[in-house]
């Protein structure tokens, strides 16, 4: 999956519960990572599904409600990464929209390579017209992100309130489907019936290999799905196109939309967009294995004279090598067909796609690396603060000279165990040697505690050697209260002294 999806799942969170929280989401889910997720990443779909776990057991609201959430969420995050202009074209009203939801899905498809796109496509229901989206998709559970999408699109874009409920589940059928009624809708403008006028007459105009010539890639075929007429491209990389009684389902097989490859349903679905695939070693190109197929995309036009179907298509390929590696050319499409300048445009595409993806990949490790700088840079400060005066400590930090001063009067203090020396050479085991382990440290902690800047700021912990514990008072800040300060450190130093002695002699 690839990262725009963690990534505004991610912005989704943020927004609405806080930074904090996603932290905690992705502690949860087990993702280890710094910093966002890259949009043009490639992801595993594990690491999606292990965040939404998350966030519905810390947030507590259930997973239907947080994906509805996330659809409207993913819908936003589109729009604002410049999809805005291609979301608002797709149709004037949600219906259209959707009926063409499914070749945008397939266009992405061929612009990110790798994407596993959902397919939908559109029908009627018999009894009342209501509309129902076919929606079909290898991830399963994901139905309620397409529910918050849709009624993000209806409200956003066409000022619609739509009900959006799941009719079959893949328990019933082999996809999901929705169920869409209009709750509020502006009011449409009647435009005015144009009554049909005949202008041309039925007799031929174009010769069948004129026209085969015009539009090398098309192949018309009967309601036996039996192949009368196929475009002179088509047949040179198609061979078998030529053989009698060839069908259409004998050389391809439909990719979108997903429905049984029949007349009926064809003319049941005559303003979809179609995608058909070669079927294995129907090509005559000799190529690697993954080349050996061809993906033809295009619309099916029923011919009421002849009662055909046309399939005007073209080659869908990412760049010119995809082109010509599966045995074609740009002088197979025609000058008028726009084909020409998309294989142009995708090749120009998937060079700015490279640089694009590349340079986030660069950014992302810039920014984890001034995150470690960074990181390094407080583990710096606070050893530098553990070992100077803060005062001393801050004019290093800026680069700046520390000049040697002179103090009248300040008051030192030295501490020591009373026959440290003794109790050493008397106990130089390994049993005694970790009591007086034990008992340095914890009696050093506890003075560090009372020499601590925020508890004591008029004292300055200079060193410790052994049993030597040395501090003072009066500098580098002067003071004029450095005696007492440092007489009121003593009491506390001897009443510890003999608090953790005490207890060390009873627990022994």
């Amino acid at each position: 999956m690839y990262g725009f999806v963690n990534y505004a799942l991610e912005l989704l969170v943020i927004k609405t519960f806080g930074e904090e929280i996603w932290e905690k989401i992705k502690k949860d889910a087990e993702v280890q990572m710094e910093g966002m997720f890259l949009v043009r990443q490639i992801y595993e779909d594990e690491i999606t599904y292990n965040l939404i776990s998350s966030a519905v057991d810390i947030l507590k609201i259930p997973a239907t409600a947080i994906l509805e959430l996330f659809g409207n969420a993913f819908f936003e995050f589109c729009q604002d990464s410049g999809y805005d202009k291609i979301l608002q074209v797709l149709g004037a009203t949600p219906r259209d929209f959707l009926q063409n939801l499914d070749a945008l899905h397939d266009h992405l498809g061929t612009l990110y390579p790798g994407m596993k796109a959902p397919s939908f496509r559109c029908t009627e229901r018999p009894e009342d017209g209501a509309l129902v989206l076919h929606y079909y998709s290898d991830r399963p559970g994901l139905e309620y992100i397409v529910i918050g999408i849709v009624k993000a699109v209806a409200s956003k874009l066409h000022g619609t309130e739509v009900d959006v409920q799941i009719l079959k589940t893949k328990n019933d059928v082999d996809h999901i489907q929705f169920l869409i009624t209009e709750k509020s809708a502006p009011q449409k403008q009647q435009l005015p019936e144009i009554a049909e006028i005949e202008t041309l007459s039925l007799e031929p105009k174009v010769s069948a290999a004129t026209f085969c010539r015009i539009f090398p890639f098309h192949i018309m075929f009967d309601r036996n799905l039996k192949i009368v007429q196929t475009g002179y491209s088509v047949a040179r990389v198609i061979p078998k196109v030529t053989s009698p009684n060839c069908k259409v389902t004998d050389i391809l097989d439909p990719v979108r939309p997903h429905l049984e490859f029949t007349f009926a349903n064809i003319l049941s679905h005559i303003n979809t967009i179609y995608v058909l695939k070669t079927r294995p070693d129907v090509m005559c190109v000799d190529t690697q294995p993954e080349y050996r197929s061809l993906r033809l995309k295009g619309q099916m036009l029923y011919v009421p004279e002849t009662d055909l179907v046309i399939f005007l298509c073209y080659p869908s390929v990412m760049n010119l090598d995809d082109l010509t590696r599966r045995g074609l050319f740009i002088s197979d499409i025609p000058i008028h067909d726009a084909t020409r300048d998309l294989v142009l445009m995708s090749e120009q595409f998937e060079a700015d796609y490279k640089l694009t993806r590349n340079l986030e990949i660069l950014t992302d490790k810039l920014q984890q690396t001034y995150r470690e700088l960074d990181s390094e840079k407080k583990k710096t400060d606070r050893l530098l603060y553990s070992v100077l005066p803060i005062s001393v400590a801050n004019e290093l930090r800026h680069k700046r000279p520390v000049p040697a001063k002179r103090y009248d009067c300040v008051t030192l203090l030295f501490s020591g165990i009373v026959g440290f020396a003794k109790y050493c050479a008397t106990h130089s085991d390994s049993k005694g040697v970790m009591v007086i382990v034990n008992l340095l440290n914890q009696l050093y902690t506890e003075f560090d505690v009372l020499t601590d800047h925020k508890r004591n700021p008029n004292i300055y912990k200079v060193e410790t050697v052994g049993d030597k514990y040395m501090a003072v008072s009066g500098l580098p800040e002067p003071c004029t209260t450095h005696a007492r300060d440092i007489a009121k450190l003593a009491l506390d130093m001897m009443a510890v002294s003999q608090r953790i002695t005490r207890t060390m002699y009873h627990s022994r």
